[in-house]
């Protein structure tokens, strides 16, 4: 009974954190003028032939929910509804329902942007572990979750490494020249625009930042076997997203929810209830 109750607590302290960090990401996204009641009758120009998207599109989904405003902001709204219902009530068909509906904005998003945005798939994938009540099925979930975070790494690496352009003295460098030319083009005063243009003029520098940017992914490899770093792991995910952003322009922040799983939830635990912000029963 006790064992239950440690579960319980620990799955409610887990839940909270998960879908008090999805809200500010669709709060975020509200104010950014990305959900799907602001979006109003776009026109979809995803040409990808990746199956999936275009069976998606085929359904009519996208065209319905982004057609109707009305419909779009109820979609919107039920977000909160859903995420609201499962914390106060713990019924997992919320959890099951939030997640349908991050997969439905995610590929919605993605159609109606016209590219490929992978930073919501972390969202979508540690709300699934929420779908069971069971603790080892639960434990298995959200196993499953931190191995999918610390492949999202590993796999990046050993992909630029495989293909050689880890060795390519100028691969970042080019890489640079073609992503940011917007930035270099509209704002070339600004100090990110600085770095750019040093990295693109000294190829050596630019692959040293490369280098470091492989050797710190494949560290994730580490916790395939064991989870003794997972806190160091924790901290080189952050670094990683925000390089990422100064050197790449790429906000990979929303992916960084997968960085709960590499927490020490009995620490978190034992903090908040020696602060009294939850009990022991």
């Amino acid at each position: 009974m006790q064992q239950s109750n440690d579960f319980a607590r620990s799955y409610m302290v887990k839940a909270y954190f998960v879908f008090g960090i999805a809200m500010y990401i669709f709060f975020y996204r509200m104010i950014s003028n990305s959900m799907l009641s602001q979006m109003n009758h776009p026109i979809f120009l995803f040409g990808d032939k990746e199956w999936f998207y275009q069976i998606f599109i085929s359904s009519g989904i996208a065209q319905f929910l982004t057609g109707n405003t009305l419909y779009a902001a109820v979609f919107d709204v039920s977000l909160l509804v859903f995420t609201v219902g499962f914390l106060l009530s713990g019924y997992r068909i919320y959890a099951m329902l939030f997640s349908l509906q991050v997969l439905i904005y995610f590929l919605t998003y993605n159609v109606v942007t016209g590219h490929h945005y992978h930073g919501l798939i972390g969202l979508l994938v540690i709300t699934i572990p929420f779908w069971f009540k069971n603790e080892k099925k639960f434990a298995v979930m959200w196993e499953a979750a931190r191995y999918y975070f610390l492949y999202l790494f590993a796999s990046a690496a050993l992909w630029k490494i495989l293909r050689g352009s880890a060795f390519y003295q100028e691969q970042l460098s080019d890489i640079l020249k073609s992503q940011q030319i917007n930035l270099l083009l509209q704002n070339p005063q600004n100090y990110r625009a600085h770095i750019i243009q040093y990295m693109i003029s000294h190829t050596a520098v630019s692959h040293v930042v490369l280098l470091i940017d492989v050797v710190l992914q494949l560290a994730f490899v580490i916790g395939f076997f064991t989870k003794k770093f997972d806190t160091i792991l924790f901290v080189l995910a952050i670094v990683f997203c925000i390089g990422n952003y100064f050197v790449m322009s790429i906000l990979s922040a929303e992916l960084l929810i997968l960085n709960l799983t590499l927490l020490d939830w009995q620490k978190v635990e034992t903090y908040l209830l020696k602060k009294e912000i939850i009990t022991a029963q």
